[in-house]
């Protein structure tokens, strides 16, 4: 454990992020548009999003287990090196015209294959490289840097996908994840407590049922896991499809990439402000419940208006929301999680609420063929509301805040 928060390793895990991170940003809107101008469907733009999500659900839960007993450096540096050869792979067939929705579809699959893997790793790293008394003010520190790099992004997606052009996007991503692998290789990062023990599906399928029932015999997880699960599914649908319903609304690409850039302005500032400021923790169940029932009334706000600055204003302050809400809950999550089985039981976890997610992309995608997509957005966003304040006011998710 280091004593100090910005030390070699959170710095280069970083600065490793942060370079994938504006890539993986261009490499969305330029293959989304890219999707979108050659089909003009909804339902696929859905499909291709759940994709990772649908990965995630299925595999996490296992993925979490054999990274707890892998070497978390193979893990992080060997799946950023196999991410980047897969989209350099994918700009050779854009450059020779060869690139079709097929091999999309294929690469987003491999390539979330990948994450799986991946995510659970950095995960528990970070829980090693920074120091727990600092948990909210490093996460906000690495939110708050990827929100920068995604601001700048967004803001010059729409431009530079008109500029440098779709092919030269894949390939500039591809090389960013070669980037990150890398400065990766530069990381100390200290063995886990089952490193180096057997990968048998026998002990896989062990540690899935000692993780279910750690979560499951936790009052608080299983009032989280329902509830974020029905979240997802209600609400999580409009994040995947907000560039058809920019251009359905009559805006252009750039105008979405600025709109995008406006919420991500949004979580910098308040990640920002969470890591200067240390919060006591009443003040912090507040600000995480105020915050994700605030981000549901100025979403639903946002797809009303026909005010494209209106619209901007509205998805700022659901913004603000969403990102108070987060960054307090995952970092009571993360230090509430025992250290022997942390990969596994952070595998389940995001398997539950991504699964909400993969499943919400699919059904607005298919509604959002039939009905006007603002319709769709808003009444799912409305059906969303009663979960999400049943799970911020019920009194366990008071008491885990405040002990955690």
């Amino acid at each position: 454990m280091h004593e100090k928060l910005w030390n070699k390793d959170t710095i280069l895990m970083l600065q490793g992020s942060a370079v994938s991170a504006l890539g993986d940003i261009l490499y969305s809107v330029a293959i989304g548009y890219w999707v979108y101008e050659k089909t003009g469907s909804n339902a696929l733009m859905g499909l291709m999003s759940s994709i990772s999500m649908f990965m995630t659900m299925i595999v996490m839960p296992f993925s979490g287990s054999i990274v707890d007993k892998c070497s978390r450096k193979l893990m992080i540096v060997g799946m950023d090196a196999a991410r980047g050869v897969i989209m350099l792979a994918m700009g050779v067939l854009a450059f020779s015209e060869n690139l079709s929705v097929p091999v999309v579809l294929l690469a987003a699959f491999l390539a979330s294959a990948c994450s799986v893997f991946f995510n659970p790793a950095v995960s528990t790293l970070m829980l090693d490289i920074i120091p727990h008394n600092d948990m909210v003010r490093g996460q906000s520190a690495f939110s708050g840097v990827n929100s920068l790099i995604s601001l700048v992004g967004k803001a010059v997606s729409g431009a530079l996908v008109a500029f440098l052009g779709v092919p030269l996007i894949i390939v500039l991503n591809g090389v960013s994840y070669l980037i990150s692998a890398v400065t990766e290789l530069f990381i100390t990062m200290p063995k886990t407590v089952h490193q180096g023990e057997a990968i048998t599906l026998k002990g896989i399928l062990g540690d899935f049922r000692v993780a279910g029932k750690a979560i499951f015999q936790d009052r608080y997880m299983r009032l989280f896991i329902p509830s974020a699960l029905i979240i997802n599914l209600l609400g999580a649908g409009p994040g995947t499809l907000m560039l058809p319903f920019v251009l359905e609304k009559g805006f252009t690409v750039d105008m979405y990439g600025y709109l995008m850039s406006v919420e991500t302005a949004a979580s910098l500032l308040c990640v920002c402000l969470l890591g200067i400021v240390k919060l006591k923790p009443k003040v912090r169940y507040w600000s995480m419940s105020i915050g994700f029932i605030g981000a549901v009334i100025f979403s639903a706000a946002a797809y009303l208006t026909k005010s494209y600055g209106l619209m901007c204003v509205m998805i700022f302050l659901n913004g603000c929301g969403n990102t108070i809400g987060n960054s307090i809950f995952n970092a009571s999550m993360v230090l509430a999680l025992p250290e022997e089985n942390r990969g596994a039981i952070l595998g389940f976890v995001s398997a539950f609420s991504t699964g909400g997610c993969a499943l919400s992309a699919v059904i607005y995608g298919a509604l959002g063929d039939v009905f006007p997509l603002y319709l769709v957005f808003v009444a799912g966003t409305l059906l969303s509301a009663a979960p999400m304040l049943y799970m911020c006011l019920h009194k366990d998710s008071r008491e885990f805040i405040l002990s955690h």
